[in-house]
């Protein structure tokens, strides 16, 4: 292992909540944390023994943040933030960190699919199926997404995004329409997953996700996300994971939202994203109509204010995109 430019260690540990003490060593420095931690940094370049500090200093990181040392030494090095979403799968008879060819392929063009509704979910709002091509930046995103190396437990993906701001819109996203259809599947119910719509899913991403359960839908299967360190997101983020009978019930509700024209009672809490005349609005992911002027006006303030509404009414498919009929809105603030 190689020195790292005291420089790059240094930016890292501050990007990520480490600060220096006060009191300086010949040969080094103290970084601390506030859990704690601490760590040992070269005062500067070129020490003779700045390889196996190195070495401790990754150790002593990637330690403290659960994570493993190639991880936290390609954070460094690349000089580039980058959120990751590593993508957890349990294939049976399988060594850990090992899967199948045909297992492995389905998984990347999942992920690829998953990726992909969750970018039709923020240009156009919620939907129920695919809604024509891709914009240009949806392919960018992908192209420039890395994957690996494999690890075990049983095998997990990392994939590396680098950071933009539409590249974290994404992935916060999808965090969230995850642990909506995560909720869906805990109620056992095909029609619980109008609610996953509100939040960004849709039958695409779930149709999608059940090929991470294997040929028979039985496998249990996850995803953790890490966000750019010095890049704050709106959101913390947060691990989902599915049960082994997750896929057949995800796929029972995908069925259920391409089939389903009233998909049922759903209230929507967010901020007014978009305001265009004849009264359509767009809450969230969620489009709408507002009929009732007292409604309409409330929501071009709320809009302008950055203030919070909720919406009620019933979700139906009007075409491929969700709408919801409203029968109450109100400003919350």
């Amino acid at each position: 292992m190689t020195a790292l430019p005291v420089e790059a260690v240094t930016g890292y540990l501050r990007a990520t909540g480490w600060y220096p003490q006060p009191q300086v060593w010949s040969t080094l420095t103290v970084w601390t944390h506030d859990d704690g931690a601490e760590v040992l940094v070269p005062a500067r370049d070129g020490m003779n023994d700045a390889e196996l500090r190195t070495r401790e200093l990754l150790e002593g990181v990637a330690t403290r943040e659960g994570r493993v040392v190639a991880d936290v030494l390609l954070d460094i090095s690349s000089g580039s933030p980058a959120d990751v979403i590593s993508v957890h799968t349990h294939p049976l008879d399988m060594p850990s960190g090992w899967s199948s060819l045909p297992f492995a392929l389905e998984n990347l063009a999942s992920l690829t699919s998953v990726v992909h509704a969750t970018i039709r979910a923020i240009d156009h709002g919620a939907f129920v199926g695919s809604r024509g091509r891709l914009p240009k930046k949806a392919h960018d995103m992908v192209d420039r997404m890395l994957v690996g190396p494999v690890r075990a437990g049983s095998c997990v993906l990392p994939v590396r995004v680098p950071f933009d701001s539409y590249a974290r819109r994404v992935l916060t996203r999808l965090n969230t329409a995850l642990g909506a259809v995560n909720a869906a599947v805990a109620e056992d119910d095909p029609v619980a997953f109008r609610n996953a719509v509100v939040a960004g899913a849709s039958a695409d991403l779930c149709e999608a996700l059940v090929g991470f359960a294997g040929r028979e839908s039985t496998w249990p299967f996850g995803f953790s996300f890490r966000w750019a360190a010095g890049e704050p997101a709106e959101c913390a983020a947060t691990d989902v994971l599915f049960d082994g009978g997750a896929g057949a019930r995800i796929r029972a509700g995908a069925r259920y939202l391409r089939e389903a024209n009233d998909l049922g009672p759903v209230t929507v809490t967010g901020f007014v994203e978009v305001v265009r005349g004849g009264g359509l609005v767009q809450v969230d992911t969620v489009w709408m109509r507002l009929l009732d002027l007292t409604w309409s006006d409330a929501a071009v303030t709320a809009r302008k204010e950055r203030h919070r509404v909720t919406v009620s009414g019933r979700l139906v498919s009007e075409g491929q995109r969700a709408e919801l009929k409203v029968d109450r809105f109100e400003v919350i603030g």
